[in-house]
């Protein structure tokens, strides 16, 4: 036995490794792979800008605890950039480099295209895997029983309680036609290149969250693509993957089988692509809601679970709790549920002009007199969450292994899910904020149906991603064609908490933006809080300005305005324009640059998503049209909540929130217009706030280099 077997047979624990570092040998490999792509490339063109990205991703990476952050404009090459770095970097480490990004669009294209391609031209060998939620997959379980002609009541009686209505029937029928295609390998159960669109009715029928699955103990593991797809990304060097699942798997340490979901984080090299969305992610992953009544109707039917569970366990008691004290404690909870929703309902009248009704906490405090009701609540659901989970593992351990335990593991996890999601917005309300930290926003609203639904959230990102990407993580990069919005990476900086030792660099557009495009802010008559002024001139506008013989872009802010912009268009037009929502966005990005190419003429109308997803190139977009600038919305209660805590602190919001925000937006939008060296147009804003209020210019000055033609 030599010393260090000794040494960890004694229980000594091995010392750690040293600390990583960018060296001689690791910086000659990095330059002999970029020479490599370079000569195998077709029409691939050196960069500056894109050597420059090059090598702030390799001081980062290579250096334990090494963070970077690259703002790369479109035409930089970016991915190219920190695979460049990152692949032969991670090969070395023998650790797992970790791509994460915000938009499946760039998910499926560095999968499917970059990274292959990359790795074709550099001569290196990866192993790649794109890591993805469970409830992107089908359940092979579901799937068998739906194939065995199980009955629809049958096939979910354990889930029934926690579904409101009954699976459609047409929703039935697309599920036996997935099932079929699924059984005669047509599919592989990835739910993203269904045969069918599957509606999210559907989704979470045949679905199964981690708390439901029974994993390798599962009668049909074998068959599950979920495995599969886990199994996967463990043993890949490369993984894709999106940022809700990664800061998930960060957040709750989401395994698989004991084994972490992409790898520890000690041993990932993250890389976060469309690093702008990042912090919103962090936030809404913070974010609880809770509809009352209907929660309270829910729990209520928690009682066939509940008898279901002692029944298959054989046992008297589970977690000190006979039968009728489980099915008690759920009713306990409903019954709460139900009195706080009438004195909500008490406290809070909305006016009937109200389009979309909402109260919110000043300064996120709750009035006193709620707290021992909000008290009570979070204890109580507590309790049922803690039996739920002592529930889940007696049933999974239970000797009996058939359908009916299978299914009554999903309909527990399902409940424990519904629990936990209620525990959360509680434990939201109740606790208190941290002296010197912006608090909690919390809010009420009234769903369709009436119900009054409870909400809390985080207003900044900082605190979480400290604690999940710059103090665990082992080196991270973030980049974006949009970080700075032109005022420099101080905001940025403080929205997501970065560590004071980051490199940031804000790299230069190759292309020759001030000969290639203009920027237009003409002088227009109507602001855009005119709610139906402002529609009617965007609509004269485009007809009287806009080049229909081509391929343009016009991007709203609001979907009201976008359909009411529509509507004023003459019919002749109208047909000529392709909306946001009218189909499936790849379908309507198909058509118009089929329409563009047949010299037909196409208008693409979006929202922001259009603004930041789609790559137009050549003819296909010579026209971006920004209907207003997209300032944050001061009445979003996370943004309410930041800019009183700012003013309290004698800061102004707008200016540290609404104008950095649209910058930012701004830029994105502006960058779908020049793809490539060859690309030529203009971006025209109508928005007369630009001309006319202080901060104007202040934004035009951020916004790319173009030839400006203003008034």
């Amino acid at each position: 036995m030599n010393d260090e077997a000794a040494s960890g047979a004694a229980g000594t624990p091995s010392p750690p490794p040293p600390p990583r570092v960018l060296d001689e040998p690791l910086k000659a490999r990095i330059r002999e792979v970029y020479k490599a792509l370079q000569a195998n490339t077709p029409g691939f063109t050196t960069r500056r800008a894109q050597s420059q990205m090059i090598g702030v991703v390799s001081r980062a990476l290579a250096t334990t605890g090494g963070v970077a952050v690259a703002e790369a404009p479109t035409g930089v090459g970016k991915s190219l950039g920190y695979l460049t770095a990152g692949v032969p970097i991670a090969l070395a480490a023998k650790k797992k480099l970790v791509i994460s990004t915000g938009t499946v669009a760039l998910q499926s294209q560095l999968v499917e295209r970059d990274i292959p391609a990359f790795l074709k031209a550099t001569g290196l060998e990866a192993t790649v895997a794109l890591a993805k939620g469970r409830t992107r997959y089908l359940c092979t379980r579901n799937a068998f029983e739906m194939r065995g002609d199980v009955a629809q009541d049958a096939l979910f009686e354990g889930e029934q309680p926690l579904f409101d209505r009954p699976l459609a029937p047409a929703d039935a029928d697309m599920a036996k036609r997935l099932v079929q295609a699924f059984a005669d390998d047509a599919w592989d159960g990835d739910l993203d290149r269904a045969p069918e669109t599957v509606p999210p009715s559907l989704r979470m029928r045949i679905t199964t969250p981690a708390s439901g699955c029974a994993g390798r103990r599962c009668a049909h593991a074998a068959r599950c693509p979920v495995l599969k797809a886990r199994l996967d990304v463990r043993e890949a060097q490369v993984v894709v993957t999106n940022h809700a699942l990664l800061l998930s798997a960060l957040a709750l340490g989401d395994s698989d089988q004991g084994q972490p979901l992409i790898a520890p984080p000690s041993d990932m090299l993250l890389v976060l692509d469309e690093g702008h969305h990042v912090a919103g992610v962090a936030i809404d992953q913070g974010a609880a809601n809770l509809p009352l009544a209907a929660m309270a109707t829910r729990n209520g039917k928690l009682q066939f679970l509940i008898a279901s569970t002692y029944r298959i366990v054989g046992k008297d008691s589970i977690a000190k709790r006979l039968p009728t004290e489980a099915i008690e404690l759920a009713t306990r909870v409903s019954t709460l549920l139900r009195a706080f929703h009438a004195t909500m309902s008490q406290a809070w009248t909305p006016t009937p002009d109200e389009r979309e009704p909402m109260w919110r906490a000043p300064n996120g405090r709750l009035p006193a007199d709620w707290m021992p009701h909000i008290e009570e609540l979070g204890d109580t659901t507590r309790d049922l969450v803690d039996w739920l989970t002592a529930a889940h593992g007696a049933v999974t351990k239970a000797r009996q292994d058939d359908a009916a335990k299978e299914r009554l593991v999903r309909g527990l996890g399902m409940a424990m899910d519904t629990l936990a999601q209620q525990h959360a917005l509680w434990t939201g309300w109740r606790r208190e904020d941290a002296e010197g930290q912006p608090p909690m926003a919390r809010w009420m609203t009234r769903d369709d149906d009436g119900d009054i639904v409870c909400h809390c959230s985080p207003v900044s990102a900082a605190q979480v991603l400290r604690a999940l990407l710059w103090d665990a993580v082992d080196s991270v990069v973030m980049t974006s064609a949009t970080l700075t919005g032109g005022g420099g990476f101080r905001a940025l900086a403080v929205d997501n908490g970065m560590p004071q030792h980051a490199e940031m660099v804000a790299l230069d557009s190759p292309f020759d933006l001030p000969s290639q495009a203009e920027l237009v802010v003409p002088a227009f008559p109507v602001a855009p809080d005119d709610r139906e002024g402002h529609p009617r001139e965007v609509a004269l506008w485009l007809e009287r300005e806009l080049d229909w013989k081509r391929g343009s872009m016009v991007l709203f802010t609001s979907r009201w305005k976008m359909e009411k912009v529509a509507s004023l268009l003459p019919p002749p037009l109208r047909i000529r324009v392709l909306a946001q929502g009218d189909g499936h966005t790849a379908d309507l990005v198909s058509e118009h640059v089929r329409r563009v190419a047949a010299g037909q003429g196409s208008v693409l109308f979006g929202l922001n998503s259009f603004g930041e997803g789609l790559d137009l190139p050549g003819e296909a977009c010579t026209t971006v049209v920004i209907t207003q600038v997209p300032f944050a919305v001061p009445t979003d209660p996370q943004t309410a909540t930041l800019g009183e805590w700012l003013e309290s602190r004698g800061l102004n919001p707008f200016n540290l929130i609404a104008v950095p925000h649209a910058m930012r937006m701004l830029t994105q939008f502006a960058g779908r217009l020049v793809r490539s060296s060859t690309d030529t147009g203009r971006v025209v804003i109508l928005d007369s706030r630009l001309l006319t209020r202080a901060y104007g210019r202040r934004i035009l000055d951020a916004l790319p280099p173009f030839r400006r033609v203003i008034g």
